[in-house]
Formats: C-alpha cells, sequence, structure tokens
C-alpha cells in the first residue's frame, strides 16, 4: 500500500497536470455531496482536495494557473456585461447603490480585522476572499503579491496563506450568509417572509386567486378545441375570448370551424353558437376557459398546425426595459406566450411586471410564423449549440489585460485595475457587445459554463497545491484568529447591508434580500431566501447586483494588498 502511494505520488510530482485534473475531479466529487441541502460546492472542494494533495510537494506552473484564472474571469464578464449595463437605468440605481455600499462595507471589515488580528498580505487577502464568499479574490490578490518587490520566496508563502486563510473562512462565509438573510435577516426586518413576498408578487401583477406563489419559470401550454355553447358569445368578437381571463391569463384562439369550414381567426372575427374554436394558453387558463365557452370536443384538423420553441437573446432597444404585460399587448405578442426567462443563469418568474432587460435568454412557444416575428421584435433567436467566436475571446483577453496593466501613485500608494479585473473588464465589454449585435462574440452557455467553472475550480485547486506544505504551520498559528475574524467579515456587511437597504434607501425588503445574496455573489443565499418565502420572487433583487459584487469584490483583492503592502 505504501509502495503504491510513494508510486502514485512520484506520477503527480513528475506531471503536476495529471494532478490539476485530479484535484478538479475529487475537488468537485466533495463538493457535490449535499448535507442538509447544503453543499461545499466545486470550487471549495477543490481548495480543499489541492491543500491535501499539495502535501506530497507537487510544483505548480505560475503561467497555467493564470491562464485558468483568465479564462473564468472572462466568462464571468461576458455573462454579467448585459445586465451590468442594464441596470443603470430606472428602479435597479438603487439596487447597485446598495450592493456597491455592501461591498466598500466588507472591504472596511476585512481592513480593520486584518490590522487588529496583525494578519500578512496573503492572510488578509485570504479572509477577505473566504468571508465575502468571492474566490475570485485569491487570484487578483495572488497576482498583485507576486508583483510586488519582495524576493520570490516570500511572495510564493504569501500567497499560499491566501489558500489557507479561504479555506477557514469560506465555510462559514457561505453558511453564515445563507443563515443571515433567509433566517436572521427577515426578523431584524421585522417581515414574514412568505407574506412579505405573496405581497410583492401582487405588485408584479400576480392576482389573488392564483394559488402557488410566484409562477415557474417552466410553463405547461394546452391547445384544444372548444365548442361555443355560451348564449353570451353569439355575435360576439374573438378579441372576448382572447380577454376573458385577463389580467391572470392569456389565451389565443388560432382557427374556426364553421359549417364544416376551417377559417384563421383574427381578434375581430365574429363568433356563432356551433363554432368550434382552437384554443391556446397555458394549462389552467385553456381548463377554465373551456368551462366559460362550451364543452371540448375531439378535432385533430383544427390542431394540426406547425408549433414552434424558439430561444431569444433579447437585445432589441424597443424591448430593453419593457414589462411582459406590455409586451404582451403588442401585435407581435399575438399568440406567443413565453415559456421560460433566464437571467444570469436564474429561472425569474414569469409576472406580468417582470421587466426585460439585455441578454436575457427568453423561450418563445406558439405558431411558426407567430413566433419567429416576436423572435424578430425582442432580439434574435439564440442557438444553445452554436460555436464559441474563439477570435474576439482571445482578442477580449488580450486588449482587456492590457488595460489592467497601467497603475498611478496616490502618495505612496500604487493603484492599478490590474490584468486579472482588465480581463473581467473585458468580458464585460464582449457581453455587451454581443447582446447588441449577436453575430459578434458568440460564446453558448455550455462553453461559459466550463470556462467559469474549470477555470475557478482549477485555479484554486492549483492556489491550494502551493499551499498545502504550509497549511499546517499557518493553521496552528492563525486558526481560531482567522475563523472568528472570518465571522465578522461575513456578517458585518451583511447587518449593515440588510438595513442600509430597507430604512436608507426604502427598497423592498423581499429584494433588499435579494440584492445581498446577488452582491455577496452568493447563488445558495438566494436559494435559501426563496426555499424560506415559497417565492422564486427575491431573484428580481438579485442580478444587478450580483454583477456589482462579482466586478467590486474581484478588485477588492488586488486594492487590500496595495492599500496593506
Amino acid at each position: 500500500m505504501a509502495t503504491a502511494f510513494s508510486a502514485m505520488a512520484a506520477v503527480l510530482r513528475e506531471h503536476p497536470d495529471l494532478a490539476v485534473f485530479l484535484v478538479v475531479g475529487l475537488g468537485s466529487l466533495l463538493g457535490s455531496y449535499k448535507f442538509r441541502n447544503l453543499s461545499l460546492g466545486i470550487v471549495t472542494g477543490s481548495l480543499f482536495m489541492g491543500l491535501l494533495v499539495g502535501q506530497l510537494g507537487i510544483p505548480v506552473s505560475a503561467p497555467a494557473k493564470q491562464i485558468v484564472f483568465s479564462l473564468f474571469l472572462l466568462a464571468t464578464g461576458y455573462t454579467i456585461g448585459p445586465q451590468f449595463l442594464s441596470a443603470l437605468r430606472g428602479d435597479g440605481i438603487k439596487l447597485l447603490l446598495l450592493a456597491v455600499t455592501q461591498c466598500f462595507i466588507g472591504l472596511i471589515v476585512a481592513l480593520i480585522v486584518a490590522r487588529v488580528l496583525d494578519l500578512d498580505l496573503g492572510l488578509s487577502a485570504g479572509l477577505m476572499s473566504g468571508g465575502l464568499t468571492q474566490s475570485a479574490i485569491i487570484g487578483t490578490a495572488g497576482s498583485a503579491i507576486m508583483s510586488l518587490p519582495l524576493p520570490l520566496e516570500q511572495r510564493e508563502l504569501l500567497v499560499s496563506h491566501i489558500a489557507i486563510a479561504d479555506s477557514l473562512t469560506y465555510v462559514f462565509g457561505t453558511l453564515g450568509t445563507i443563515w443571515f438573510l433567509s433566517l436572521l435577516g427577515p426578523k431584524l426586518l421585522r417581515i414574514d417572509l412568505r407574506q412579505s413576498s405573496l405581497e410583492l408578487e401582487k405588485e408584479y401583477g400576480l392576482a389573488d386567486s392564483q394559488p402557488g406563489g410566484a409562477l415557474p419559470g417552466v410553463q405547461a401550454f394546452a391547445h384544444r378545441t372548444v365548442l361555443v355553447v355560451n348564449p353570451a358569445l353569439a355575435g360576439a368578437r374573438v378579441i372576448k375570448v382572447e380577454k376573458m381571463l385577463l389580467p391572470r391569463f392569456r389565451l389565443y384562439v388560432g382557427r374556426i370551424r364553421r359549417d364544416g369550414q376551417i377559417h384563421e381567426a383574427s381578434p375581430g372575427s365574429i363568433l356563432r353558437l356551433g363554432d368550434r374554436i382552437a384554443l391556446s394558453g397555458r394549462q389552467e387558463a385553456v381548463i377554465e376557459a373551456i368551462s366559460r365557452i362550451g364543452e371540448e370536443v375531439s378535432d385533430d384538423e383544427m390542431l394540426n398546425v406547425s408549433v414552434a420553441r424558439v430561444l431569444v437573446l433579447v437585445g432589441a432597444s424597443r424591448s430593453v426595459g419593457r414589462s411582459l404585460r406590455n409586451l404582451s399587448m403588442l401585435g407581435k405578442g399575438r399568440g406567443v406566450f413565453i415559456r421560460s426567462l433566464r437571467r444570469l443563469g436564474q429561472e425569474m418568474p414569469l409576472l406580468p411586471e417582470t421587466s426585460l432587460q439585455r441578454g436575457d435568454v427568453v423561450e418563445l412557444i406558439g405558431r411558426q410564423d407567430a413566433v419567429n416575428g416576436a423572435a424578430e421584435h425582442l432580439g434574435q433567436a439564440y442557438t444553445e449549440g452554436q460555436h464559441t467566436d474563439l477570435r474576439a475571446v482571445c482578442l477580449a483577453l488580450f486588449f482587456g489585460g492590457l488595460v489592467g496593466i497601467p497603475s498611478m501613485l496616490v502618495g505612496s500608494l500604487s493603484i492599478g485595475l490590474g490584468t486579472s479585473v482588465g480581463i473581467l473588464l473585458g468580458g464585460i465589454a464582449l457581453g455587451w457587445l454581443h447582446s447588441v449585435r449577436p453575430t459578434f462574440g458568440s460564446v453558448p452557455e455550455a462553453a461559459s459554463f466550463f470556462m467559469s467553472s474549470f477555470g475557478l475550480a482549477a485555479f484554486v485547486g492549483m492556489t491550494g497545491m502551493q499551499a498545502g506544505p504550509h497549511f499546517t504551520a499557518a493553521l496552528r498559528e492563525y486558526g481560531l484568529g482567522l475563523l472568528f475574524g472570518g465571522m465578522v467579515v461575513t456578517l458585518l456587511p451583511l447587518l449593515f447591508g440588510v438595513l442600509f437597504g430597507r430604512y436608507a434607501l426604502r427598497i423592498n425588503p423581499v429584494l433588499v434580500l435579494g440584492a445581498c445574496a446577488g452582491a455577496r455573489v452568493s447563488t445558495p443565499a438566494l436559494a435559501a431566501v426563496q426555499e424560506q418565502a415559497q417565492s422564486s420572487i427575491a431573484v428580481l433583487g438579485y442580478t444587478a447586483p450580483y454583477a456589482v459584487g462579482q466586478i467590486l469584490l474581484t478588485f477588492w483583492g488586488s486594492l487590500i494588498i496595495s492599500i496593506l503592502a
């Protein structure tokens, strides 16, 4: 057994690239394990496995680390770019202000705790990374440390300390954020989270009689043939049937059979008793409408129409910022239904007052000609299997990195974005350009997800491998202090953010909780808030602060090193 272990260790030392794949693979396995619906996640799992495998003394390539980290930053910027710029309008300004304030408080608290505990540069950055649950800080802080005029051995030791401090503080950072926002936050705001969510849903157009809270992202649709029996509909126009269940539901009458002949229906078509109409809409809407119109009959020929499902990337200026209610009133919306709406990878609630933002991915369903017209009105058809525009990706990496190189002196302090933050901004620019001109800079969602998840997991895993040999000594010297310091860094910014958002900015309390989760870049915390609320409505406050948190917290990694150095 010992011989086999030694042989494997020798192989990994000789082929460190294989060690990286081992760390990410085992880290993903560890991170996917759930305890009461909680898991470490791929990134934290890879960090822990990196610390373990790093005990074998495996060398790590600095350029390889930077390459995978750059892929993560580019993909992250690409995803948040359209949402970030779209948020700079209307009520989104308050959410952005909340996010910026919470991020700044996080930086200030981390600096104070680092001074009180007398931590070195690496431990200070790791404290902030874990406490604020933003693993990208590991990369930007590490790059800043490696640019300092210090001996190489000392710089490498400081970089290893980032991973050590992060590993000690990240678990509470995640669990503490979940606990605070889903349980303690509502008590501080003096609200019943479930009831407040229901009230907010009503503001966004969900009727009192609609059961089950916010509408699910994916809708079930039905197409039925109905015999007109209700005398009140004799001589009525089709538009009366289509408006029958508004504002709760939309209906669509596509065809009419009269005297054995099938005719295409228009809003002005006149109905007669005995007509058969082809009715489409959400399943529960169609069932309710049938009971008001007459009775369902079997007529396959009436329903024999071409139905299409199309994904659309929202980018047309005429549609950005419009509510779903307003869009449904347009002529292009007749016969078309939105089946789902994704923003930053999150399913958004399909409520009448939910507005579209640039970069949203909308799934449309309906008659082929109507869907094509609606897709053109919203933006451009989005093909999940499209190819990555490698030219645009590499040029964004190059020019973004160049943007981050310059720095300026403020007194004795040298401040610059750094190549890492520059690449993040390059990704933001590329994502925004793609949303405006979809034929340029395409990165499929699957490719973006791989770049983001593997890039960060591999980077953090390699950082953990570097830190492995120093882990035990640092744990003995700083362990308890780091644990308590991390709790302070986690909780104080959340406390300030919740109170500031609610009582200074007067944002709806449910949206405040979603916004604080976004500013913390914590999807698990958002999920916990939604679970407690039994509603997905909090996600409306999450996306814009998420974009801000990704940018600022990533930049804080280099800034905290500049300040403390």
